[in-house]
Parts: structure tokens; sequence; C-alpha cells
């Protein structure tokens, strides 16, 4: 069959394509003719040019397609609201359309976030409701939901959504490379002294999980949240990146009712200068460190068996010898 991966040229739709192809499937990458495709050389797979605000160029490549796994979003704790509705809200309503369309599809699979649940203090699981709490990535997400249970409601389009939490490994930007940089700058710090759970995902972790959701027929119409078992706290998975580069951990702590009024006036002077580039702090980052990420993945263990292989201590292994040489 034909699969559509949608995000290939990003962290987790990369790592997903290049699994497919292995298992020797038939795979269609969509990306932007801009977009930096180095890490998929000699993959035989096809790429089908196009973005998620050209409907005609999603149709194109729906086209006799069977799995859409859609891993392509706006994945930041900064920027305009605008940017992210396109991306995360009309984008997703677009390839929707372009599902339906091509009437061949037997699974949509909607890569969303455990941020939709608005960063409870308490981590909880899938029966909990989506939350806005206001920030632009949680909202758009939150939205991006919505249309793909609107579009199964009014087409009866077979889907699933699985909510991923923090994904790290080999290529991965915002868990990885931003926070070596930071080490290397001795510019990290903790909030309440890294304590909380980190919901770590190894990235082939996530990878079987997507592709568990996407197969198994219980999953249609379900949602799941995706993590692994362990419960490392961030200042166990930071300071063990800091000692695999051999630089100091962090040594700077924050109280969280502090971290986040500064990340709140860091982001009105940003927008009140129209700062373009990231504040130095921002409530969403701050909410990922101080809230328990340790989502429930008790659902998808029983329904999707799904038991990731790659412990944490081999997961960090593979991180850090990729960081060496990136």
């Amino acid at each position: 069959m034909t699969i559509l991966v949608t995000g290939a040229s990003g962290f987790l739709g990369s790592a997903l394509a290049r699994t497919l192809v292995i298992q020797e499937h038939s795979v269609r990458i969509l990306a932007r003719p801009t977009s930096y495709l180095k890490h998929l050389d000699g993959l035989p797979l096809e790429i089908a040019y196009g973005s998620l605000d050209d409907p005609e160029s999603l149709r194109v490549a729906c086209r006799d397609v069977r799995i859409i796994y859609h891993c392509a979003g706006l994945s930041a704790d900064w920027g305009p609201w605008q940017q992210f509705y396109q991306t995360n809200v009309l984008g997703v309503r677009n390839l929707l359309a372009a599902a339906v369309a091509a009437d061949t599809v037997e699974r949509f699979l909607h890569v969303s976030t455990s941020d939709v649940y608005g960063y409870p203090r308490i981590a909880c699981d899938e029966t909990q409701p989506v939350v806005d709490c206001g920030l632009p990535y949680n909202r758009s997400k939150g939205l991006g939901e919505r249309e793909v249970w609107a579009c199964r409601e009014s087409t009866g389009l077979p889907v699933t959504v699985v909510r991923p939490v923090s994904i790290y490994g080999p290529r991965s930007r915002d868990f990885v490379t931003e926070i070596a940089a930071l080490l290397r700058q001795g510019q990290m710090l903790y909030v309440n002294g890294g304590h909380t759970r980190a919901g770590l995902l190894y990235i082939y972790n996530a990878v079987e999980g997507l592709i568990r959701a996407a197969t198994l027929p219980c999953a249609v119409g379900q949602v799941y949240n995706l993590r692994d078992p362990g419960d490392e706290t961030w200042a166990e998975y930071v300071g063990a990146l800091a000692a695999g580069m051999g630089v100091r951990a962090p040594w700077l702590n924050l109280p969280s009712g502090v971290a986040l009024a500064l990340a709140a006036l860091f982001e009105t002077v940003a927008r009140a200068l129209r700062l373009k580039r990231r504040p130095l702090l921002t409530r969403h980052a701050v909410y990922l460190m101080c809230r328990d990420q340790g989502y429930s993945i008790a659902k998808a263990q029983h329904e999707l068996d799904f038991h990731p292989t790659v412990s944490f201590a081999e997961g960090l292994e593979r991180t850090l010898a990729w960081l060496a040489v990136a």
C-alpha cells in the first residue's frame, strides 16, 4: 500500500519515513520544494512537492494513499498566532479534505501533543478534556484535533489521534540540540530543581507507537498518550546529557512562580518591541519544566500493546553519540 508521511523534513516524520521504507512499504512524503531532505538521501521514497496551505498539492499527494501519517506542524513556544493557526488548524483541515476526496484512505493518523491538556499540575489520562490555556501552540493543536473529530463525524473518515510527550533522540531540536547549546553556554537552568517528570519518549519508540496506532483496527476513533514508561526527571535527563558532553550541569534554579512571572514579562516586552526572536524564557518552556509530564500510557499499553523497546540508558547513549558528531 502507499503511505503518505507529512513532516518528513522534520525530526519525527523523517524517522517514521525511514522506518516504513525499511519495512518495505511504498512511502510518499509531502515536502516543500525548499525543504531540507539530505537526511533522507538514498531512501527509495516518492516526494510529492506541496504544502498544507495548497489544497491542490494535497489532493495530488493523497492520490491512491491508504494510510496518512500527519506529522507536520508548527512546534514552537513562540511566534505569531496566525502562523500557528495556518499550519496547525487550517493545514489539518486542508489535509483532511484531501484525504476524504482521495476515497482510498483507510486511516488518518494525526500527531497531536500532550500539551493539549493545558499543562495540568497532575498528569492525566486520555479521559481528560482538551484545555485551552491561551498559549499559541497549545491552542492551535487543540483546535487541530477538533478538525480531526469534526471530519470523522461528518464523513466517517477512519482517524486516530496520538499525543506524544517529550520526544528526544538524534536530530531532536527541542530536547537535544537546544538544551546542549544552553549547557555549553552555561545558560541552562532548572525550574523547581528539575524534579518534575519529563515524560521522555525516545524517537524510535515514538515511531513504534505511531505505526501501531495507525494499523490496529481497535485504534480507529481513539486517542492515545505516548511516552516511555520510565519516570526520569528533567534533572536526571539534563544532568545525564551534561555528563555525557563533559560540561557542567545546570546550577541555576528558579521556583515555578518566579519563572512564570519572568516568562510573562519577557513575552510582554517581546510583543511590545515586536521582536521576532524567541524571548529568553517563555511560559510554554516553564510549564514543560514545572508541570508533571508523566501522562498515563495505560490505554496504549493495553490496546496497542505499546511497550517501548529502547531504554532510557540506550536512548541517551545513541543521542550522545549523534550529538558528538552533529
